[in-house]
Protein backbone atom coordinates (compact mmCIF):
# COMPACT_ATOMS: atom_id res chain seq x y z
CA UNK A 1 0.00 0.00 0.00
CA UNK A 2 3.07 2.33 0.60
CA UNK A 3 4.84 1.54 -2.09
CA UNK A 4 1.64 2.58 -4.37
CA UNK A 5 1.44 5.79 -2.36
CA UNK A 6 5.06 6.42 -3.03
CA UNK A 7 4.14 5.44 -6.94
CA UNK A 8 1.65 8.33 -7.69
CA UNK A 9 3.41 10.99 -5.28
CA UNK A 10 6.92 9.98 -7.56
CA UNK A 11 4.71 10.51 -11.05
CA UNK A 12 2.75 13.47 -9.83
CA UNK A 13 5.55 14.67 -9.11
CA UNK A 14 7.33 14.54 -12.04
CA UNK A 15 4.20 15.68 -14.20
CA UNK A 16 3.92 18.53 -12.40
CA UNK A 17 7.29 20.04 -13.36
CA UNK A 18 6.04 20.11 -17.38
CA UNK A 19 2.89 22.76 -17.84
CA UNK A 20 0.55 21.43 -20.08
CA UNK A 21 -1.54 23.85 -22.55
CA UNK A 22 -4.34 23.58 -24.71
CA UNK A 23 -4.55 26.21 -27.31
CA UNK A 24 -6.40 26.79 -30.90
CA UNK A 25 -5.21 29.17 -33.46
CA UNK A 26 -7.11 31.50 -32.02
CA UNK A 27 -6.37 31.70 -28.40
CA UNK A 28 -2.70 31.60 -29.54
CA UNK A 29 -3.10 34.86 -31.81
CA UNK A 30 -4.46 36.81 -28.73
CA UNK A 31 -1.58 35.46 -26.56
CA UNK A 32 0.83 36.16 -29.26
CA UNK A 33 -0.64 39.82 -29.70
CA UNK A 34 -0.54 40.37 -25.80
CA UNK A 35 2.73 40.01 -25.52
CA UNK A 36 4.63 41.05 -28.79
CA UNK A 37 6.95 43.55 -28.27
CA UNK A 38 6.68 45.45 -31.47
CA UNK A 39 2.61 45.39 -31.05
CA UNK A 40 3.27 47.14 -27.24
CA UNK A 41 5.68 49.55 -28.93
CA UNK A 42 2.90 50.82 -31.67
CA UNK A 43 0.46 50.93 -28.64
CA UNK A 44 2.63 53.38 -26.51
CA UNK A 45 3.60 55.26 -29.92
CA UNK A 46 -0.07 55.79 -30.40
CA UNK A 47 -0.62 57.07 -26.72
CA UNK A 48 1.98 59.85 -27.78
CA UNK A 49 0.43 60.85 -31.00
CA UNK A 50 -2.96 61.57 -29.18
CA UNK A 51 -0.78 63.67 -26.44
CA UNK A 52 0.89 65.60 -29.31
CA UNK A 53 -2.62 66.27 -30.57
CA UNK A 54 -3.47 67.18 -26.99
CA UNK A 55 -0.86 69.45 -26.41
CA UNK A 56 -1.34 70.80 -30.22
CA UNK A 57 -4.87 71.55 -29.86
CA UNK A 58 -3.54 73.96 -26.23
CA UNK A 59 -1.75 76.41 -28.89
CA UNK A 60 -5.65 78.23 -29.99
CA UNK A 61 -5.99 79.34 -26.25
CA UNK A 62 -4.18 82.14 -24.02
CA UNK A 63 -0.99 81.55 -22.03
CA UNK A 64 -0.71 82.75 -18.82
CA UNK A 65 2.85 83.51 -17.51
CA UNK A 66 4.85 85.27 -14.82
CA UNK A 67 8.46 86.64 -14.63
CA UNK A 68 10.77 88.07 -11.60
CA UNK A 69 14.31 89.60 -11.84
CA UNK A 70 15.81 90.69 -9.07
CA UNK A 71 19.38 93.37 -8.86
CA UNK A 72 21.98 93.95 -6.53
CA UNK A 73 24.49 97.35 -7.49
CA UNK A 74 27.11 97.28 -4.85
CA UNK A 75 27.73 100.36 -5.62
CA UNK A 76 25.16 103.61 -5.75
CA UNK A 77 24.38 105.79 -8.76
CA UNK A 78 25.48 109.29 -8.43
CA UNK A 79 24.47 112.08 -10.83
CA UNK A 80 24.21 115.68 -11.36
CA UNK A 81 21.61 117.30 -13.31
CA UNK A 82 21.28 120.94 -14.33
CA UNK A 83 17.35 121.65 -14.27
CA UNK A 84 15.92 124.80 -16.41
CA UNK A 85 13.76 126.85 -14.44
CA UNK A 86 9.97 128.34 -14.67
CA UNK A 87 8.37 131.42 -13.62
CA UNK A 88 4.78 132.23 -13.61
CA UNK A 89 3.11 135.07 -16.50
CA UNK A 90 2.23 137.78 -14.51
CA UNK A 91 -1.19 138.21 -16.73
CA UNK A 92 -2.15 134.35 -16.69
CA UNK A 93 -0.20 132.92 -13.79
CA UNK A 94 0.73 130.18 -15.75
CA UNK A 95 4.43 128.88 -15.38
CA UNK A 96 6.48 129.60 -18.25
CA UNK A 97 10.35 128.95 -19.07
CA UNK A 98 12.63 131.53 -17.30
CA UNK A 99 14.47 132.47 -21.14
CA UNK A 100 17.08 134.96 -21.62
CA UNK A 101 15.93 137.68 -23.45
CA UNK A 102 17.15 139.46 -26.38
CA UNK A 103 16.59 143.02 -25.10
CA UNK A 104 16.78 144.26 -28.92
CA UNK A 105 14.93 141.92 -30.22
CA UNK A 106 12.42 140.22 -27.12
CA UNK A 107 13.65 136.48 -28.72
CA UNK A 108 15.25 133.86 -26.20
CA UNK A 109 18.90 134.01 -26.59
CA UNK A 110 20.48 130.68 -28.24
CA UNK A 111 23.29 128.34 -26.72
CA UNK A 112 25.87 127.31 -28.84
CA UNK A 113 24.32 124.01 -28.69
CA UNK A 114 21.37 125.60 -30.67
CA UNK A 115 19.20 125.56 -27.34
CA UNK A 116 16.99 128.88 -25.61
CA UNK A 117 19.59 129.76 -22.87
CA UNK A 118 17.95 130.18 -19.27
CA UNK A 119 17.81 132.87 -16.84
CA UNK A 120 18.85 130.42 -13.35
CA UNK A 121 19.39 126.73 -13.60
CA UNK A 122 18.50 124.27 -10.64
CA UNK A 123 21.14 121.80 -9.38
CA UNK A 124 19.66 118.87 -8.77
CA UNK A 125 22.04 115.96 -7.36
CA UNK A 126 20.96 112.22 -7.82
CA UNK A 127 21.67 108.58 -6.06
CA UNK A 128 19.89 106.08 -6.64
CA UNK A 129 20.22 102.39 -4.73
CA UNK A 130 19.52 98.87 -6.28
CA UNK A 131 20.53 97.04 -3.70
CA UNK A 132 17.72 94.64 -3.46
CA UNK A 133 15.53 95.96 -6.41
CA UNK A 134 13.11 93.66 -7.64
CA UNK A 135 10.48 93.41 -10.96
CA UNK A 136 7.58 90.92 -11.12
CA UNK A 137 4.75 90.49 -13.30
CA UNK A 138 2.31 88.47 -15.18
CA UNK A 139 1.07 88.52 -18.81
CA UNK A 140 -1.80 86.88 -20.77
CA UNK A 141 -0.80 86.30 -24.59
CA UNK A 142 -3.06 85.11 -27.24
CA UNK A 143 -2.39 84.81 -30.65
CA UNK A 144 -4.78 86.36 -32.79
CA UNK A 145 -3.23 85.20 -36.47
CA UNK A 146 -0.51 82.91 -37.14
CA UNK A 147 -0.20 82.58 -40.86
CA UNK A 148 -1.94 79.12 -40.02
CA UNK A 149 0.89 77.44 -38.37
CA UNK A 150 -1.61 76.49 -35.80
CA UNK A 151 -4.33 74.74 -37.39
CA UNK A 152 -1.43 73.46 -39.70
CA UNK A 153 -0.08 71.80 -36.43
CA UNK A 154 -3.25 70.14 -35.53
CA UNK A 155 -3.78 68.77 -38.90
CA UNK A 156 -0.60 67.53 -38.94
CA UNK A 157 -1.36 65.60 -35.02
CA UNK A 158 -4.86 64.05 -36.13
CA UNK A 159 -2.61 62.73 -39.35
CA UNK A 160 -0.26 61.42 -37.01
CA UNK A 161 -2.73 59.76 -34.85
CA UNK A 162 -4.39 57.83 -37.51
CA UNK A 163 -0.49 57.25 -39.30
CA UNK A 164 0.32 55.05 -35.56
CA UNK A 165 -3.14 53.40 -36.19
CA UNK A 166 -2.08 52.46 -38.71
CA UNK A 167 1.27 50.94 -38.37
CA UNK A 168 -0.61 49.01 -34.95
CA UNK A 169 -2.68 46.97 -37.54
CA UNK A 170 -0.06 46.71 -39.69
CA UNK A 171 1.96 45.06 -36.39
CA UNK A 172 -1.07 43.24 -35.68
CA UNK A 173 -1.05 41.70 -39.01
CA UNK A 174 2.78 40.76 -39.13
CA UNK A 175 2.48 39.21 -35.62
CA UNK A 176 -0.64 37.18 -36.19
CA UNK A 177 0.55 36.07 -39.70
CA UNK A 178 3.69 34.59 -37.59
CA UNK A 179 1.83 33.18 -35.19
CA UNK A 180 -0.23 31.47 -38.10
CA UNK A 181 2.93 29.67 -39.19
CA UNK A 182 4.60 28.98 -35.91
CA UNK A 183 1.11 27.40 -35.16
CA UNK A 184 0.40 25.08 -38.39
CA UNK A 185 4.06 24.20 -38.50
CA UNK A 186 3.86 22.59 -35.04
CA UNK A 187 0.21 20.90 -36.30
CA UNK A 188 1.77 19.54 -39.12
CA UNK A 189 4.95 18.08 -37.14
CA UNK A 190 2.41 16.65 -34.76
CA UNK A 191 0.71 14.75 -37.69
CA UNK A 192 3.98 13.72 -39.19
CA UNK A 193 5.13 11.61 -35.81
CA UNK A 194 1.48 10.29 -35.71
CA UNK A 195 2.29 8.92 -39.24
CA UNK A 196 5.82 7.89 -38.36
CA UNK A 197 4.42 5.91 -35.20
CA UNK A 198 1.67 3.96 -37.93
CA UNK A 199 4.36 3.41 -40.55
CA UNK A 200 6.70 2.14 -37.71
CA UNK A 201 4.04 -0.02 -36.23
CA UNK A 202 2.91 -1.83 -39.88
CA UNK A 203 6.72 -2.40 -40.38
CA UNK A 204 6.94 -3.77 -36.82
CA UNK A 205 3.83 -6.14 -37.67
CA UNK A 206 5.18 -7.30 -40.68
CA UNK A 207 8.59 -7.75 -39.40
CA UNK A 208 6.44 -10.56 -36.84
CA UNK A 209 4.86 -11.75 -39.34
CA UNK A 210 7.96 -12.54 -41.85
CA UNK A 211 9.93 -13.88 -38.51
CA UNK A 212 6.97 -16.47 -38.14
CA UNK A 213 7.19 -17.24 -41.60
CA UNK A 214 10.70 -17.99 -41.95
CA UNK A 215 10.67 -20.09 -38.86
CA UNK A 216 7.64 -22.09 -40.43
CA UNK A 217 9.94 -22.22 -43.55
CA UNK A 218 7.72 -19.70 -45.81
CA UNK A 219 9.74 -17.45 -46.13
CA UNK A 220 13.85 -16.63 -46.03
CA UNK A 221 16.40 -14.69 -43.62
CA UNK A 222 17.10 -12.07 -46.85
CA UNK A 223 12.93 -10.91 -46.38
CA UNK A 224 13.58 -10.89 -42.72
CA UNK A 225 17.07 -8.64 -43.31
CA UNK A 226 14.73 -6.14 -45.59
CA UNK A 227 11.75 -6.03 -42.87
CA UNK A 228 14.39 -5.09 -40.68
CA UNK A 229 16.31 -2.42 -42.63
CA UNK A 230 12.54 -0.62 -43.37
CA UNK A 231 11.65 -0.70 -39.62
CA UNK A 232 15.50 0.86 -38.81
CA UNK A 233 14.88 3.65 -41.04
CA UNK A 234 11.22 3.76 -39.80
CA UNK A 235 12.67 4.36 -36.28
CA UNK A 236 14.90 7.06 -37.29
CA UNK A 237 12.65 8.96 -38.89
CA UNK A 238 10.12 8.79 -35.89
CA UNK A 239 12.97 10.21 -33.78
CA UNK A 240 13.74 13.20 -36.38
CA UNK A 241 10.04 14.06 -36.64
CA UNK A 242 9.71 13.78 -32.52
CA UNK A 243 13.06 16.22 -32.35
CA UNK A 244 11.31 18.16 -34.98
CA UNK A 245 8.01 18.57 -32.66
CA UNK A 246 9.75 19.78 -29.73
CA UNK A 247 11.57 22.47 -32.02
CA UNK A 248 8.32 23.99 -33.46
CA UNK A 249 6.35 23.42 -30.55
CA UNK A 250 9.36 25.51 -28.62
CA UNK A 251 9.03 28.04 -31.83
CA UNK A 252 5.40 28.45 -31.05
CA UNK A 253 5.70 28.65 -27.22
CA UNK A 254 7.94 31.67 -28.06
CA UNK A 255 5.69 33.14 -30.14
CA UNK A 256 2.62 33.47 -27.80
CA UNK A 257 5.52 33.90 -25.21
CA UNK A 258 5.06 30.64 -23.04
CA UNK A 259 8.14 28.84 -21.00
CA UNK A 260 10.13 26.50 -23.63
CA UNK A 261 8.56 23.43 -21.58
CA UNK A 262 4.88 24.00 -21.62
CA UNK A 263 3.46 21.20 -23.50
CA UNK A 264 1.04 22.35 -26.06
CA UNK A 265 -2.06 19.89 -27.28
CA UNK A 266 -3.51 21.95 -30.26
CA UNK A 267 -7.54 21.85 -31.15
CA UNK A 268 -6.93 22.86 -34.42
CA UNK A 269 -7.36 20.52 -37.61
CA UNK A 270 -5.73 20.76 -40.82
CA UNK A 271 -8.29 18.93 -42.59
CA UNK A 272 -10.67 21.87 -42.73
CA UNK A 273 -11.95 22.98 -46.00
CA UNK A 274 -10.60 26.01 -47.81
CA UNK A 275 -12.81 27.67 -50.62
CA UNK A 276 -10.66 28.95 -53.91
CA UNK A 277 -10.67 32.61 -54.33
CA UNK A 278 -11.97 33.92 -57.53
CA UNK A 279 -10.01 37.36 -58.65
CA UNK A 280 -14.13 38.92 -58.25
CA UNK A 281 -13.27 38.47 -54.15
CA UNK A 282 -9.94 40.08 -53.69
CA UNK A 283 -10.34 42.97 -52.35
CA UNK A 284 -8.62 46.39 -52.65
CA UNK A 285 -5.55 47.57 -51.87
CA UNK A 286 -7.38 50.54 -49.97
CA UNK A 287 -6.87 47.36 -47.13
CA UNK A 288 -4.00 47.54 -46.41
CA UNK A 289 -2.41 49.85 -43.58
CA UNK A 290 0.61 50.14 -45.83
CA UNK A 291 -1.49 51.66 -48.53
CA UNK A 292 -3.33 54.00 -45.92
CA UNK A 293 0.31 55.02 -44.47
CA UNK A 294 1.35 56.46 -47.68
CA UNK A 295 -1.63 58.05 -48.26
CA UNK A 296 -1.45 59.96 -45.09
CA UNK A 297 2.16 60.37 -45.43
CA UNK A 298 0.75 63.14 -48.52
CA UNK A 299 -1.60 64.83 -46.30
CA UNK A 300 1.02 65.45 -43.67
CA UNK A 301 3.29 66.82 -46.82
CA UNK A 302 0.70 68.42 -48.25
CA UNK A 303 0.22 70.25 -44.38
CA UNK A 304 3.94 70.65 -44.46
CA UNK A 305 3.67 73.58 -47.44
CA UNK A 306 0.65 74.83 -45.56
CA UNK A 307 3.43 75.26 -42.69
CA UNK A 308 6.39 76.51 -44.32
CA UNK A 309 3.96 79.19 -46.06
CA UNK A 310 2.88 80.39 -42.34
CA UNK A 311 6.70 81.11 -41.80
CA UNK A 312 6.38 83.39 -44.51
CA UNK A 313 2.74 85.38 -43.70
CA UNK A 314 1.83 88.27 -41.43
CA UNK A 315 1.25 87.50 -37.50
CA UNK A 316 -0.77 88.89 -35.09
CA UNK A 317 -0.85 88.93 -31.04
CA UNK A 318 -2.24 90.78 -28.30
CA UNK A 319 -0.90 90.81 -24.42
CA UNK A 320 -2.02 92.22 -21.42
CA UNK A 321 0.74 92.34 -18.55
CA UNK A 322 0.74 93.39 -15.12
CA UNK A 323 4.24 94.44 -13.61
CA UNK A 324 5.27 95.90 -9.80
CA UNK A 325 8.55 97.78 -9.10
CA UNK A 326 10.18 97.67 -5.51
CA UNK A 327 13.33 97.71 -3.89
CA UNK A 328 14.31 101.40 -5.71
CA UNK A 329 15.82 104.08 -3.05
CA UNK A 330 15.96 107.57 -4.77
CA UNK A 331 17.57 110.91 -2.45
CA UNK A 332 16.84 108.78 0.30
CA UNK A 333 12.94 107.34 -0.09
CA UNK A 334 11.90 103.98 -1.12
CA UNK A 335 10.03 103.55 -4.77
CA UNK A 336 7.43 100.86 -5.59
CA UNK A 337 4.98 101.04 -7.71
CA UNK A 338 3.06 98.80 -10.18
CA UNK A 339 1.14 99.26 -13.55
CA UNK A 340 -0.95 97.51 -16.69
CA UNK A 341 -0.22 97.04 -19.47
CA UNK A 342 -2.01 95.79 -22.81
CA UNK A 343 0.35 95.65 -26.16
CA UNK A 344 -0.50 94.11 -29.45
CA UNK A 345 2.12 92.72 -31.88
CA UNK A 346 1.73 92.45 -36.05
CA UNK A 347 4.90 91.25 -37.97
CA UNK A 348 4.96 91.07 -41.78
CA UNK A 349 8.09 89.75 -43.82
CA UNK A 350 9.08 91.74 -45.95
CA UNK A 351 12.24 90.29 -48.11
CA UNK A 352 14.01 86.91 -47.26
CA UNK A 353 15.82 86.57 -50.79
CA UNK A 354 13.25 84.02 -51.81
CA UNK A 355 13.86 82.01 -48.53
CA UNK A 356 10.20 81.28 -48.32
CA UNK A 357 9.33 80.62 -52.06
CA UNK A 358 12.46 78.22 -52.14
CA UNK A 359 10.98 76.69 -48.77
CA UNK A 360 7.05 75.95 -50.25
CA UNK A 361 8.70 74.89 -53.38
CA UNK A 362 10.54 72.30 -51.69
CA UNK A 363 7.79 71.10 -49.70
CA UNK A 364 6.06 70.94 -52.42
CA UNK A 365 8.43 68.72 -54.35
CA UNK A 366 8.15 66.47 -51.03
CA UNK A 367 4.30 65.91 -52.13
CA UNK A 368 5.51 64.96 -55.32
CA UNK A 369 7.77 62.06 -53.79
CA UNK A 370 5.17 60.96 -51.75
CA UNK A 371 2.97 60.53 -54.58
CA UNK A 372 5.79 58.38 -56.48
CA UNK A 373 5.80 56.24 -54.08
CA UNK A 374 2.70 55.64 -53.29
CA UNK A 375 2.01 54.90 -57.36
CA UNK A 376 5.08 52.44 -57.28
CA UNK A 377 4.08 50.56 -53.86
CA UNK A 378 0.49 49.92 -54.90
CA UNK A 379 1.38 48.60 -57.96
CA UNK A 380 3.98 45.75 -56.13
CA UNK A 381 0.90 45.64 -53.50
CA UNK A 382 -1.64 44.44 -56.10
CA UNK A 383 0.84 41.96 -57.56
CA UNK A 384 1.66 41.11 -53.99
CA UNK A 385 -2.52 40.27 -53.47
CA UNK A 386 -2.68 38.90 -56.65
CA UNK A 387 0.41 36.42 -56.20
CA UNK A 388 -0.95 35.06 -52.66
CA UNK A 389 -4.44 34.74 -54.43
CA UNK A 390 -2.44 32.27 -57.07
CA UNK A 391 -0.33 31.05 -54.43
CA UNK A 392 -4.08 30.08 -51.66
CA UNK A 393 -5.60 28.08 -55.14
CA UNK A 394 -2.24 26.47 -56.36
CA UNK A 395 -2.17 25.33 -52.51
CA UNK A 396 -5.72 24.01 -52.31
CA UNK A 397 -5.35 22.30 -55.94
CA UNK A 398 -2.69 20.64 -54.21
CA UNK A 399 -4.49 19.23 -51.49
CA UNK A 400 -6.83 17.72 -53.46
CA UNK A 401 -4.48 16.13 -56.08
CA UNK A 402 -2.83 14.83 -52.54
CA UNK A 403 -5.88 13.52 -50.89
CA UNK A 404 -6.26 11.82 -54.21
CA UNK A 405 -3.26 10.29 -54.32
CA UNK A 406 -2.99 9.41 -51.14
CA UNK A 407 -6.67 7.28 -51.48
CA UNK A 408 -4.93 5.72 -54.67
CA UNK A 409 -1.96 4.58 -52.46
CA UNK A 410 -4.09 3.15 -49.69
CA UNK A 411 -6.18 1.14 -51.90
CA UNK A 412 -2.66 -0.16 -53.00
CA UNK A 413 -2.03 -0.99 -49.85
CA UNK A 414 -4.81 -2.88 -48.86
CA UNK A 415 -4.85 -4.38 -52.05
CA UNK A 416 -0.91 -5.39 -51.69
CA UNK A 417 -1.01 -6.54 -48.65
CA UNK A 418 -4.26 -8.84 -49.28
CA UNK A 419 -2.22 -10.06 -52.11
CA UNK A 420 0.43 -11.19 -50.01
CA UNK A 421 -0.80 -12.70 -47.35
CA UNK A 422 -2.51 -15.42 -50.32
CA UNK A 423 1.00 -15.76 -51.40
CA UNK A 424 0.03 -13.65 -54.78
CA UNK A 425 2.68 -11.09 -53.92
CA UNK A 426 6.37 -10.64 -52.52
CA UNK A 427 7.70 -8.86 -50.26
CA UNK A 428 9.48 -5.98 -51.64
CA UNK A 429 6.43 -5.27 -53.47
CA UNK A 430 5.05 -4.52 -50.07
CA UNK A 431 7.36 -2.85 -48.70
CA UNK A 432 6.81 -1.04 -51.35
CA UNK A 433 3.07 0.01 -51.22
CA UNK A 434 4.22 0.59 -47.45
CA UNK A 435 6.47 3.42 -48.43
CA UNK A 436 4.43 4.95 -51.11
CA UNK A 437 1.23 5.05 -48.63
CA UNK A 438 3.98 6.55 -46.05
CA UNK A 439 5.34 9.16 -48.91
CA UNK A 440 1.43 10.27 -50.23
CA UNK A 441 0.27 10.58 -46.50
CA UNK A 442 3.47 13.12 -45.75
CA UNK A 443 2.71 14.50 -48.57
CA UNK A 444 -0.78 15.59 -47.60
CA UNK A 445 0.39 16.53 -44.30
CA UNK A 446 2.06 19.23 -45.93
CA UNK A 447 -0.05 20.27 -48.81
CA UNK A 448 -2.61 20.99 -45.64
CA UNK A 449 -0.58 23.09 -43.57
CA UNK A 450 0.62 24.76 -46.97
CA UNK A 451 -2.61 25.70 -47.75
CA UNK A 452 -3.28 27.15 -44.13
CA UNK A 453 -0.52 29.32 -44.31
CA UNK A 454 -0.93 30.26 -47.72
CA UNK A 455 -4.68 31.25 -46.97
CA UNK A 456 -3.07 33.32 -43.91
CA UNK A 457 -0.48 34.83 -46.30
CA UNK A 458 -4.07 35.84 -48.53
CA UNK A 459 -5.57 37.25 -45.49
CA UNK A 460 -2.68 39.03 -44.53
CA UNK A 461 -2.00 40.52 -48.45
CA UNK A 462 -5.89 41.38 -48.63
CA UNK A 463 -5.59 43.57 -45.00
CA UNK A 464 -8.37 40.98 -43.77
CA UNK A 465 -6.10 39.25 -41.15
CA UNK A 466 -5.95 41.90 -38.23
CA UNK A 467 -9.43 42.51 -39.00
CA UNK A 468 -10.75 39.11 -39.11
CA UNK A 469 -8.73 38.21 -35.99
CA UNK A 470 -10.58 41.14 -33.62
CA UNK A 471 -14.28 40.38 -34.99
CA UNK A 472 -13.09 36.75 -33.31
Amino acid sequence: MNRYIFTILLISIVTGGFAQQTLSLEQCREMALEQNENIEIARLQLEKAKTDRAAMKTQYFPSLSGSATGAYLFNDIEMEMHIPTAKPNPLSGELEPNYMLNPSTGEPVMGPDGNPVFNVYGWLPLEISLKGAYMAGVSLEQPIYTGGKISAGNRMAKIGIEMTRENLKLEREKTIHNTDQSYWLYVTVQEKVKLAEKYKKLLEELLETTQDAYETGMSTQNDVLKVKVKLNKAKLEHQKTQSGLKLTRMALCRAVGLPFETEIISTNSLKNVIQPVTPGKVQGISFRPEYSLLEKQIELANEQIKLARADFLPTAGLQVGYNYIGGIEYADQSFEDGNTSIMASLKIPLFHWGEGFKKIKSAQHEVDIKKAQLEKNSRLLELEITQARLNLNDAITRVEMAEESLEQAYENLRVTSDNYELGMKILPELLEAQAQWQETYSELIDARADCKIKESAYLKATGQLAVQNESE
